[in-house]
């Protein structure tokens, strides 16, 4: 019997759920249903290779289901894929999870017959689908099981995106750094891509005040621990599901890395190192990056995407960032490189930052 093809649409900071429908669909289908989950081991920049990936998957399946939280649901790219599929005639299904109903989807989801994620008879009604497509039975034994598991990742991922609205700026104290010193964490594969993010940050600063770049993981760990930062920028691959800063090559295809030893440092890790430097501001300028976001919120300001950003806008917007923070307070630089660039980024901190340029007043480390 061939196997089913299904395509499943999610954001990146959802992929814990897509694996989790995927496992149990697997399992309870002996085998028989074949999933393309639309977010790679690795969060990468939009390219010509990877579109085209998805746009051949796309051609290929049989069903194609979207997970719908309020979050997903205000994504272009969950309505371009959906659109590609309704396009194809392919059985369109959204699973609807994390506050959001059936009734409350936005057209063009709400012309299909959507499930809810955690209610075990809207998984049946999942499965008889699947079964019906496939000419087989229906599994129902562990259905109650995948319905628990499924509230349990609501219940973690609403707190999260709550803790995460929290820290959305709102204007409160106002802190200055003089004479900044940054520091930019990339790797050698993200450098080849032309990202000219370290040059730019140059321009924007003074350059008697310290800059530095690191492109492995032990060379960020060794400088965070001996110097102190205000700035730290990011501009390498992040893993979108556990945060991780992947220093390794990586297929640009499928995300994963293609060389061993894997290098890499840890969300955790890393939040530690700011701390310890005492840095007042990370920006994260490479993709989606909600986990690392917020696991780094307990640490220092921060600023990411939460969504799929094409190398352009993202260079558009760092351009424009740092070419006004230097002379506008950290707010409305931010708010300046979002309206000049349209990227979808997010600024996560608890008071507003001014530089202060003086050439004469040397920046020690902060105890």
């Amino acid at each position: 019997m061939p196997r089913l093809k299904v395509f499943l649409s999610h954001l990146t900071i959802e992929k814990e759920l897509a694996e989790t429908l995927q496992k149990a669909v697997v399992r309870d289908f002996i085998g028989l249903v074949e999933f393309f989950i639309s977010s790679d081991t690795t969060s990468i920049p939009v390219g010509e290779k990877w579109l085209d990936r998805i746009v051949g998957e796309l051609k290929n399946a049989d069903f194609h289901f979207v997970l719908c939280s309020p979050e997903a649901v205000k994504r272009p790219w969950i309505t371009f894929e959906t659109g590609a599929a309704c396009l194809r005639g392919i059985p369109i299904i959204p699973i609807c999870h994390s506050g959001l109903s059936p009734a409350q989807l936005p057209v063009p989801l709400s012309e299909f017959e959507a499930v809810r994620a955690s209610d075990r008879d809207d998984l049946l009604k999942l499965y008889r689908r699947i079964a019906s497509k496939l000419g087989s039975d229906v599994t129902e034994a562990r259905l109650g099981d995948l319905a628990v598991d499924v509230a349990a990742f609501e219940a973690q991922y609403q707190k999260r995106i709550a803790d995460a609205t929290e820290c959305e700026f709102t204007p409160t104290a106002v802190g200055v750094i003089v004479s900044p010193r940054v520091l930019c964490v990339s790797s050698k594969q993200f450098m080849l891509l032309g990202v000219e993010d370290f040059k730019i940050i140059l321009r924007a600063f003074p350059d008697t005040v310290t800059h530095r770049q690191v492109l492995t993981s032990a060379d960020a760990r060794d400088v965070l621990m001996q110097e102190h930062f205000d700035i730290v920028h990011i501009a390498t691959y992040i893993c979108p599901k556990s945060g991780d800063l992947i220093f390794s090559d990586i297929n640009t295809q499928t995300g994963e890395t293609v060389c061993q030893p894997r290098d890499f440092l840890t969300a955790e890790a890393f939040a530690s190192l700011l701390k310890r430097t005492h840095a007042s501001l990370v920006v994260i300028a490479s993709c989606e990056s909600f986990e690392l976001a917020a696991t780094l919120l307990t640490a220092t300001n921060v600023v990411a995407t939460r969504d799929i950003v094409a190398p352009a806008m993202f260079a558009s917007w760092v351009e424009n960032f740092y070419g006004v923070l230097p002379v506008q307070a950290l707010s409305k630089a931010f708010d300046y490189a979002v309206k000049a660039s349209r990227a979808p980024m997010k600024l996560y901190a608890r008071q507003d930052l001014t530089i202060k340029r003086d050439n004469h007043v040397a920046v020690a480390a902060k105890p």
